[in-house]
């Protein structure tokens, strides 16, 4: 089972939650592997997310100049949503679906962040596509079991992952799961707890 456990901390320190250097992963996670069987009874979902929200919140600081989390996922979110981002309309629909941006030629011409945005804020009305996992072509290759726990997609509460404690707010954005979207209460303001990191005293932080 050591190949195994190596691939899935592969998987865990290069995809899925690297940090901002993109070359260590923290020995935290080997524990949660010991025993393989129970490993997929671990919300790594949830985990990951965590990692990369906060990943997104660390990295509005105008010095940090490094971003981690899965990054891979975050693109194929914005792709799918903001097809006009990047045209590849001759890649066909597999799953998962990221794999869709995987393949060459890229997505085309490469622009600057500053056109990048701008192409977002003349877009962002009409050009978002707020249900694109809806379309009947991406439906019909994603498996039954994505949609065993839907009902979580909605929800709001804490992703955690070890010290990293996120607020996922699924009410904000019921457009995408094919809600009516009300008006939301205010964001939950997570105190101290956002700011731990590992780095304090041994038993503080």
């Amino acid at each position: 089972m050591q190949p195994v456990r190596s691939y899935i901390i592969h998987l865990i320190g290069g995809v899925l939650m690297l940090d901002a250097n993109g070359n260590t992963v923290h020995l935290m996670y080997l524990p949660l592997l010991s025993n393989l069987h129970n490993t997929r009874l671990y919300s790594w979902g949830f985990a990951v997310l965590a990692m990369l929200y906060r990943e997104l919140c660390r990295t509005t600081d105008p010095s940090a100049i490094d971003i981690g989390g899965c990054l891979i996922l975050l693109q194929s979110w914005a792709l799918y949503r903001m097809p006009f981002l990047a045209s590849i309309s001759h890649q066909s629909y597999i799953f998962p679906l990221v794999n869709r941006w995987s393949t060459n030629p890229g997505i085309g011409r490469s622009y600057t962040v500053s056109i990048y945005r701008l192409m977002i804020e003349n877009h962002a009305k009409e050009g978002f596509i707020w249900m694109s996992y809806s379309v009947p072509k991406i439906m019909a290759v994603i498996p039954s079991s994505a949609h065993v726990h839907s009902n979580l997609w909605c929800i709001s509460a804490p992703v955690i992952n070890f010290q990293i404690v996120e607020w996922y707010h699924g009410d904000r954005v019921l457009w995408q799961f094919g809600y009516i979207q009300y008006i939301p209460t205010l964001p939950v303001q997570l105190g101290k707890i956002h700011g731990m990191n590992r780095k304090g005293t041994y038993g503080n932080d």
